[in-house]
C-alpha cells in the first residue's frame, strides 16, 4: 500500500512538500530509504529527520524519536 501511493504521489507530479518517514524495522528495514528515494524524485521535497524506525514493538528510544519527529513536524509547519 505504501509503494502504491509513492507511486501515485510521483505520477501526480507531488511536490513542495514536507515528510516525516516511520519504517517496519522487524520485516523491512530498508523501507526507509526506498520511501527516501522515491520521495527524493519528487521536485522540491523535504524529508525531515528522523526517519524512525520501530521494530515489533515501541521501545523507549523509539518514542523519543517519535517525538523528535514530531517537533521536526511542528517546526516545519511554523
Amino acid at each position: 500500500p505504501v509503494e502504491t501511493l509513492l507511486t501515485d504521489l510521483a505520477a501526480h507530479s507531488m511536490q513542495g512538500r514536507t515528510v516525516g518517514l516511520i519504517q517496519n524495522g522487524s520485516w523491512a528495514p530498508m523501507s526507509g530509504k526506498q520511501m527516501s528515494g522515491v520521495v527524493g524524485g519528487m521536485k522540491n521535497m523535504t524529508v525531515l529527520e528522523p526517519v524512525v524506525t520501530i521494530r515489533s514493538t515501541v521501545s523507549e528510544k523509539t518514542l523519543e524519536e517519535l517525538s523528535a519527529l514530531a517537533d521536526a513536524i511542528a517546526a516545519s509547519l511554523a
